[in-house]
């Protein structure tokens, strides 16, 4: 016989309810209320950070920026050097194959690399080199002569599109954060009228400082009368001219070459610091043609202590015999404004200058070397 079943269960039950809703309500009216984001907040998921599924973009962006920051990181372990090992000639590579992949153009990874490169600049300019001579790697083809007595830019630029006219623009990198680098110079060089080598808006900024500018012929024709033209167009021969500077005692000795690019006019310049050192950068020099005859004889003129080449430039090894300088710097790598078959790699300039007959240091964008 089943026994009798009993209450006491559903009694209980009933019990530890009513107890559970008035332990509440006292809490509730003893407690300060917790804030309502408090309350309804769901816990932090670490992994929503590492979740880029249905946002391609956003993992590329993310992942560039990872690596240009580790490339950072490795090439501050291992500067310029004439003989980089593997970790450095890695870095480089990295680089490269950001700057060739065109879904990265205009993305924020980009425009924060560029940032950190002007901003790395104006850090390095902020102290005056303890060597004779510091040169200073800036986007392109642009480079920065620093001395203890003076401080000279060529070529450097924003990046971008028209910043030759300064209508329309779209540089790289904001004019604001170009203000410090252009307040530590003395005056600018400009090898060609093409936009990856000059730019109006901050030749303004030297300028409205009173800061001369050396111009090829044809070149802001009508923009001021502190813009400097050693040389007409038709000259065959080099021009040499000085330079009055507030920072110097004596005026800056110059020579500019009557090169070409193609049919364009490039100046040539060699520049004599007051320390007695003696920079030639090439612009965009093309290496043949006509020029090259006056090219083969400079070592007879100059003792060039550092050769700034285009590191595209035809018959550079020839070049480099006629120039004969201690030490060459290229430039001119991943040029942005080009498909990608034709911005320059780090890796082809480490391939065609196998043979120089000189010794050669391959620089990024931001990084400087000391010659002493």
């Amino acid at each position: 016989m089943k026994p009798k079943p009993t209450r006491l269960p559903a009694l209980c039950f009933a019990f530890a309810l009513c107890f559970a809703f008035a332990l509440a309500f006292a809490l509730a009216t003893t407690l300060p209320a917790a804030p309502p984001a408090a309350v309804a907040k769901d816990p932090a998921d670490p992994q929503k950070a590492f979740n880029f599924a249905n946002k391609p973009d956003a993992m590329l962006q993310e992942q560039a920026r990872v690596i240009y920051k580790q490339a950072r990181r490795v090439l501050e372990a291992h500067p310029p050097s004439a003989m980089p090992d593997a970790a450095r000639q890695l870095a480089l590579f990295a680089i490269d194959s950001l700057l060739h992949d065109t879904r990265l153009d205009k993305g924020a990874a980009f425009t924060g690399f560029m940032e950190d490169v002007a901003r790395r600049v104006a850090d390095t300019l902020a102290t005056k080199p303890a060597v004779p001579l510091r040169i200073i790697r800036f986007y392109n083809h642009g480079f920065i002569l620093q001395t203890p007595s003076v401080t000279l830019a060529i070529d450097i630029v924003r990046g971008g599109r028209r910043v030759i006219t300064g209508v329309d623009e779209e540089p790289f990198i904001d004019l604001e954060l170009m203000r410090p680098i252009v307040g530590r110079c003395d005056a600018l060089f400009v090898s060609h009228p093409h936009n990856d080598h000059a730019d109006l808006r901050l030749a303004r900024l030297f300028l409205d400082a009173g800061k001369p500018v050396v111009a090829p012929p044809g070149l802001w024709e009508n923009e001021s009368p502190l813009i400097i033209r050693p040389r007409s167009a038709g000259a065959t021969a080099p021009v040499d001219f000085t330079l009055a500077l507030p920072a110097l005692r004596a005026p800056l000795a110059v020579r500019a070459y009557p090169g070409h690019q193609g049919k364009t006019p490039n100046n040539l310049y060699a520049i004599t610091t007051p320390e007695g050192k003696i920079i030639l950068h090439s612009g965009d020099q093309t290496g043949g043609g006509d020029d090259l005859s006056w090219l083969l004889k400079i070592r007879e003129q100059l003792r060039v202590d550092v050769f700034l080449p285009q590191c595209w430039m035809a018959r550079l090894p020839l070049v480099v015999e006629g120039v004969a300088p201690a030490l060459v710097l290229p430039g001119h790598e991943n040029e942005m404004g080009h498909t990608i078959d034709h911005r320059e790699s780090y890796w082809q300039t480490m391939r065609r200058v196998q043979k120089l007959s000189a010794p050669v240091i391959v620089t990024a964008w931001g990084e400087h070397v000391d010659i002493p």
